[in-house]
């Protein structure tokens, strides 16, 4: 087999300086080698160390040459860390094979590898028309982010604030030693190969009033606090609309009039992206990574019901339930709670999210890539996270229930958040 006959290794050249968030490092690629697997393959691996922010994620360009010739290598040709790359000692494989030099001889094979630093926040402005000057906004540091959510109310009213959420392998689902484990939390290995980035928080009424002809349908309708709570009382149909297929939405929707304003694929997330990004890491029944929290420390991340059932929303008088009621009680405003370590707020509690997935009772217990389940003849889908008026402690990561009526179920605890593909 005729291929790479030598290798000349090249450091890294790095791009110019990035604008930066307050307190984000620049990223750096060093230690830069390259290998061909023959004679037993003709696969290439090129390693590589990452240095950059922890809470970062980094793309990689390759630039491939033999000698001062440019060589074309398609991104298909290409696997491993190449996109929204963590920190530390990575690894790209080439296959020539799906390029034009499969038997070609490259005497003076050399990369360039350029690090970009993938924006870790995007924040869209709502009130502003497609393609309006200040429309979007990247930031790369949370510090920044967390200034202006903590101090400007508009992040939870006119803007919507994303996170990206890197690619990545997790177990979804429950073992059956978990406590209040469901018996549709079947536990499989989940491999999810493309970032993507959610929303920080629940879509609020006000951002739902944007873009759905000021309409307010929520049930909760304190004038001092309700722009900051959660959406709620809205269908499936509304949400995105009544088809069963991940990106195709209806135009009337509020995800179709995002998509209208913004040119972005938007949608719900899937099942799977939602427990991923729910989890943040851990593998335990919350994702704070405590086991066994007691109540004190339970009630810091999770709006529910701290006396374990029943609706805090009912008052004591004659009229039943209080739709007036402040955010002290019922829905809180978003990111009242502790986010989790992705920064994301009210993944537990509050009201539950819809997913795009027709709800599947058992998906079983082998390892599958970007699942996502649809059924032509049903008119479920399936809701994550619990809510307000349940316990506590049945907030857990993989709890999972199903709700019918696409075009006609409504509730006053079921929301959702915004999904969005990486442009």
């Amino acid at each position: 087999m005729k291929m790479i006959k030598a290798f000349r290794v090249v450091l890294a050249s790095l791009v110019g300086c990035l604008a930066l968030g307050a307190g984000a490092a620049e990223p750096t690629i060093s230690n830069v080698s390259v290998h061909q697997r023959w004679p037993w393959s003709r696969l290439v691996n090129i390693d590589y160390t990452l240095t950059c922010d922890d809470s970062n994620r980094v793309d990689v360009t390759v630039t491939a040459f033999n000698s001062a010739t440019p060589l074309t290598l398609p991104k298909t040709s290409l696997s491993g860390d190449v996109d929204s790359v963590p920190p530390g000692a990575r690894r790209i494989v080439w296959d020539p094979s799906k390029t034009a030099y499969t038997n070609e001889l490259l005497t003076l094979f050399r990369v360039n590898l350029a690090p970009a630093l993938s924006p870790a926040y995007m924040i869209i402005n709502l009130a502003k028309a497609k393609g309006e000057e200040g429309q979007f906004t990247y930031l790369y540091d949370w510090n920044t982010v967390w200034y202006d959510v903590t101090n400007h109310v508009e992040n939870m009213t006119t803007n919507l604030v994303l996170r990206r959420i890197p690619s990545g392998t997790f177990l979804e689902g429950s073992p059956t030693s978990e406590l209040n484990h469901g018996s549709n939390e079947d536990r499989r290995q989940v491999t999810l190969t493309e970032g993507f980035y959610i929303g920080v928080f629940e879509v609020t009424q006000k951002q739902w009033a944007l873009l759905m002809d000021n309409a307010w349908p929520s049930y909760f309708t304190n004038e001092m606090c309700r722009a900051t709570r959660p959406v709620e009382q809205i269908t499936y149909a509304a949400t995105r609309g009544t088809t069963r297929t991940v990106g195709v939405i209806d135009t009337s929707s509020f995800m179709g009039r995002l998509n209208a304003k913004t040119g972005l694929t938007v949608d719900l997330p899937t099942e799977a992206q939602w427990e991923y990004a729910c989890r943040a890491g851990t593998t335990g029944r919350f994702y704070h990574g405590i086991a066994s929290p007691d109540l004190a420390t339970q009630t810091l991340y999770v709006r529910g019901n701290e006396n374990g059932g029943g609706y805090t929303y009912k008052d004591t008088g004659t009229n039943g339930i209080d739709r007036a009621v402040d955010d002290t009680k019922a829905t809180a405003r978003v990111g009242s709670y502790l986010p989790n370590a992705w920064g994301l707020y009210d993944m537990h509690g509050n009201v539950w999210e819809r997913t795009v997935d027709n709800h599947q009772v058992n998906w079983g217990f082998s390892a599958t890539n970007n699942p996502v389940y649809f059924n032509a003849s049903s008119d479920t889908f399936t809701i994550r996270g619990d809510c307000f008026d349940q316990s506590v402690f049945l907030a857990r990561s993989a709890i999972r229930v199903q709700q019918g009526g696409r075009t006609s179920g409504t509730s006053a605890n079921q929301g959702f958040r915004v999904w969005v593909a990486i442009p």
